[in-house]
């Protein structure tokens, strides 16, 4: 098998090399057409693949798994419990400063993501949710973020 490259200033000249690694030789436009049909006279070999199962044997899925151990719940309950927490305790929020961009993506992939009914909210109650919850860490931390579990979980269950 012999490989091709351009060389020179010509596009039309050709060089082809031996695998070897031998010198290599200038050839015709007729050596390089013969070269060019024969690499696509051969069908290129494509790996085995495994069958897919039918739909039917697929086994059934469950509800979404989701992260946070949460029963579902709309936006306006997360955030009423998010913003009671919050708020709940005295700290100086001169104290604290402002929260960072990095707290608030924390908060949007660790938890508002994760719990089970983030998919159903609009933007805007994202939104809202999100800056509840990135206040909360910002205060409380990993704490605020497992009172807000036992808040929503107690509210769950009163239900």
């Amino acid at each position: 098998m012999r490989n091709a490259t351009l060389a020179g200033s010509s596009a039309a000249k050709l060089v082809v090399m031996d695998e070897t690694g031998g010198t290599p030789d200038e050839v015709g436009e007729d050596e390089v057409r013969r070269l060019i049909e024969a690499w696509l006279s051969e069908p290129p070999t494509l790996p085995e693949l495994p069958e897919l199962p039918e739909p039917a044997e697929l086994p059934e899925l469950a509800e979404p798994a989701s992260g946070l151990a949460v029963p579902p719940a709309a936006a306006d309950v997360v955030v009423a419990a998010a913003r009671r927490l919050a708020t709940e305790e005295d700290v100086a929020a001169e104290d604290l400063g402002a929260p960072d961009a990095g707290l608030r993506l924390l908060a949007e992939v660790m938890v508002l993501d994760e719990h089970p009914s983030a998919a159903t909210w609009t933007c805007a109650e994202r939104t809202e949710v999100l800056d509840w919850l990135t206040l909360l860490i910002h205060r409380f931390g990993e704490d605020g973020v497992q009172r807000l579990v036992a808040a929503l979980c107690a509210a769950g269950e009163a239900e």
